[in-house]
This record gives C-alpha cells, sequence and structure tokens, in this order.
C-alpha cells in the first residue's frame, strides 16, 4: 500500500474527520497544509469548489470529506468507521450530513468563520454583532438537537468510534478557538460526548496540531508541522496570496 496523500489543513473540521478515519484505520498519509484560499491553480485543478479536503490514492483523486471517509471505509473496511447494520449506518451517515451542513453553517462559518477567517485571511474585521445573534438566535438550536441524539456512554452508534462523531465533534474545537463555549449544565450529554470523543479518538491530537497552526500565517505551517514530526508533502499546492474561490470551505 502506498502512502495516501492529504490536501488541507488541521484548523478545517472536515480534514481532521479525515485525517482521524486514517489513523483510526493505521493508514500512513502525508499532508500538504494549505488552507484552500491558498490553494494554487493546481489545486484548483484537483478541486473545482476549491474545498479541502482532497485525498489523493495514486491516479485516485477524491473530494468532499464524507466521500473521502466512504471510499476509506470501502477500501480499508477494518477498522470500521460505519457501523455494519444497514439502520445504524444510514444513522451515522445522516448525523455526519447534520455536521456538514447545519453545524457547518453555524458553527463554522457564522461563529468561527467571523471571529478568526474573516480577520486573519482577509483582514475584515471581526463582526461581534452577527455573532452574539448566532449564538443567541441559531446555536442553542443546534445544541438542542445534539442533545436529543447525544449517547449517554460511549459514541452515537454504539461502542464503536463511527464517522458520525468524528464529524459532529470536530466543529467544537474550532468553536472554542472562536472564544465561544457552551453551557455544560444545560447541553449535559452532549459535553460529555464532545468530551469523550476528544478523549478517546485521534480528534484530541490533532486539534492540538491545529492550535498551533492558528498561531501562524497559513503560509508557515510547513516547518511547524516538521517540528512536531507530521509527514508533509516535498512540495505544496498552496500560494502566497489568497484566492476567493465559488464555494471554499476551511
Amino acid at each position: 500500500m502506498g502512502e495516501l496523500t492529504i490536501i488541507g489543513n488541521h484548523i478545517s473540521p472536515f480534514v481532521r474527520k479525515v485525517l482521524a478515519t486514517c489513523e483510526i484505520k493505521g493508514l500512513a498519509y502525508r499532508i500538504d497544509s494549505i488552507v484552500p484560499f491558498f490553494g494554487g491553480d493546481r489545486f484548483a485543478a484537483l478541486s473545482p469548489l476549491r474545498r479541502i479536503p482532497v485525498l489523493i490514492d495514486g491516479d485516485v483523486v477524491v473530494n468532499d470529506s464524507s466521500v473521502i471517509c466512504e471510499y476509506l471505509e470501502e477500501k480499508w473496511p477494518q477498522p470500521a468507521i460505519l457501523p455494519a447494520d444497514p439502520a445504524t449506518r444510514a444513522r451515522s451517515r445522516f448525523l455526519d450530513e447534520y455536521a456538514d451542513s447545519r453545524m457547518s453553517d453555524v458553527m463554522l462559518w457564522k461563529i468561527f468563520g467571523r471571529a478568526a477567517v474573516a480577520p486573519a485571511i482577509f483582514g475584515v474585521p471581526r463582526d461581534l454583532d452577527a455573532i452574539q445573534n448566532t449564538m443567541v438566535s441559531e446555536f442553542p438550536l443546534v445544541m438542542d438537537q445534539l442533545e436529543a441524539w447525544a449517547p449517554a456512554s460511549d459514541f452515537v452508534c454504539g461502542a464503536a468510534v463511527s464517522v458520525a462523531d468524528l464529524s459532529v465533534v470536530g466543529h467544537f474545537v474550532n468553536l472554542r478557538w472562536a472564544r465561544a463555549s457552551f453551557d455544560a449544565a444545560r447541553w449535559p450529554r452532549t459535553s460529555a460526548w464532545v468530551a469523550r470523543v476528544e478523549a478517546q479518538t485521534p480528534l484530541g491530537r490533532l486539534n492540538a496540531i491545529g492550535e498551533k497552526l492558528l498561531r501562524v500565517p497559513p503560509t508557515g505551517h510547513r516547518p511547524v508541522l516538521q517540528s512536531l514530526g507530521v509527514a508533509i508533502c516535498e512540495e505544496t499546492m498552496g500560494v502566497e496570496a489568497p484566492v476567493r474561490g465559488p464555494m471554499t470551505v476551511i
């Protein structure tokens, strides 16, 4: 088996979902740590929507974090990150979609994006009023839904972690990076679920790497990752100045 290449960076919950899946399955990978806004023409040719992550497996190029995880599951089925039972597997896929769509819209873009991405990448002032409005009007609805789904113990689909756990819980560190928090007493099951997944899967360590990358400009990721012993690509598809794409998601 050759080494996999993943284009994307540890700040993205979508990338961390794929990296965690690789690590759970024991798959070696190297990473081209780029923020999609800093992807050049070669990146755009591989990812027409200018989204990360992108997986390269030999001659195969796969886009979209959920599609990548299913590709990895089908090619290397053990250890599994999707339940065997069809109904439970469908539930895992739906929770993954909920995280990629609704949670992403509220927590990644309307909170983290306004607090961190817009100022750091495009020099746009933090829209604190808009962030606060989201925290009051939309965020509690997401949390109430997650509280209804959160398991009392173990993981959301049983004793084994699934892609749903990685996808949902991956958003919470971005919330913390935006200096936003939630009331653990109001949503105790969700709080405990997040803590379990971060402690018992590769997400906790991957989150820590992402936090270190947040402290440097996007073009400075490579030396940080090298210092941490993360395997990186010899060449990068990144460029020096940001490029706006049609549907870029970090």
